[in-house]
């Protein structure tokens, strides 16, 4: 190609999209850059690189799909996102390839009244070198529920159910049935007898025991709802339903999406719902007053 173009390629977990700002689509390597008018991004320092920082905007109006159809925009709608989203930034000229950029986003920001959505992107170096905020000694833990301090992982608690209705922002849905299991959370199996040589019964697994869990109101608060890859915060919900933070992009009647429960950050509930109290954050019994202050030591 003898102008000049640049190739935005983006990863989050297994998925990829690729946009390149030419007015046509950009097939380099064996991959197809699919033309975003508008795509456009800030100047790179490259004097101070250990701190480099681009900001990538992207007009709103397009729909940013890869082949498989997910929405790119979606991910960051919720800004709830527990995968890193890298970014590389490719510049191409006469069939020569320039690595201009390689990073993580940080921050996405929306401007509704110019209808953009600016992704902030930071090199590994800039990530190491910030300066950020240290936890605070406060009585509720500061971990976010299956967060890498938290521990407790997504995929341990999350149920699968079908969405039945959506009203705003209410998502009615049934309980998909689940295989039962035991005590040390083995799998359970109709035991299916089979005789010996002997004549004796033996037994092997037949079909799979399955059950139709019920789930009370209040048990998903502060909880999470997942549809491919996208997380939504739940605010509350009854025995058959979900209130979310805010809508779901591309949600439907008929889907079958994950939930899982959420947690008030206090030890009660860590320990008697999670059995997760060894990796709360907190201090519940850190005093109300600062006895430095309140107090004259004899």
């Amino acid at each position: 190609m003898d102008i000049r173009v640049e190739l935005y390629q983006f990863k989050h977990g297994d998925k990829a999209w690729y946009f390149t700002n030419h007015r046509k689509d950009v097939m380099h390597d064996g991959i197809t850059y699919k033309s975003v008018r508008g795509l456009d991004r800030d100047s790179i320092e490259d004097a101070d690189i250990d701190k480099c920082e681009i900001e990538v905007i992207f007009p709103q109006s397009y729909a940013l799909k890869n082949d498989a159809g997910d929405d790119f925009t979606s991910i960051f709608l919720n800004r709830i996102y527990f995968e890193s989203v890298y970014l590389t930034v490719l510049e191409l000229e006469k069939n020569e390839t320039l690595v201009l950029f390689i990073g993580r986003v940080t921050q996405p920001k929306f401007d509704d009244s110019a209808n953009t959505m600016t992704l902030v992107c930071s090199t590994g170096e800039s990530y190491l070198n910030r300066t950020i905020l240290v936890r605070k000694f406060q009585k509720t833990c500061p971990n976010s529920i299956y967060d890498r301090w938290c521990g407790l992982k997504f995929e341990d608690w999350a149920f699968n159910v079908t969405v039945t209705a959506i009203n705003g922002l209410t998502i009615t849905f049934t309980v998909n049935p689940t295989q039962v299991k035991d005590e040390e959370g083995n799998l359970v199996f109709e035991q299916v007898p089979v005789l010996d040589e002997l004549g004796q019964p033996t037994y092997t697994d037949g079909d799979p025991v399955m059950e139709t869990k019920t789930y009370a109101p209040g048990y998903l608060n502060r909880g999470l709802f997942k549809k491919l890859g996208v997380f939504t915060f739940i605010v509350g919900n009854t025995a058959n339903s979900v209130s979310l933070y805010r809508e779901h992009s591309g949600l439907k009647v008929g889907d079958v999406i994950q939930l899982a429960p959420g947690c008030d950050q206090s030890l009660k509930t860590c320990h008697e719902k999670f059995k997760n109290s060894a990796r709360y954050g907190g201090h519940p019994y850190m005093p109300g007053e600062n006895p430095v202050m309140s107090q004259l030591i004899k």
